[in-house]
């Protein structure tokens, strides 16, 4: 598979069309594998809920764009990180 201008289109054009403004792809080989391997699509204004990923880990790494991300920390604190291409 070839990560590409015309598939990251195709994912943005699905994600305008989603009322949650995102659209994922699938990145993982087989239905065995338990990572969170995906491309997400996100529009402006989508939100992704606070989530935790307890046997998995999950890495964040974006192509254009702005991304504001939160990080909560068990002790109820955060960190709190905007970084735009």
């Amino acid at each position: 598979m070839k990560l590409d201008k015309e598939l990251l289109g195709k994912l943005f054009e699905q994600a305008v069309e989603n009322p949650r403004l995102r659209q994922n792809f699938d990145l993982r080989t087989s239905s065995a594998d338990t990572s969170q391997r995906l491309l997400n699509a996100l529009q402006p204004q989508t939100k992704v809920p606070i989530h935790r990923h307890e046997k998995t880990s999950e890495t964040v790494i974006y192509f254009v764009g702005k991304l504001e991300e939160i990080i909560y920390e068990e002790v109820n604190e955060y960190v709190h990180e905007t970084t735009m291409l």
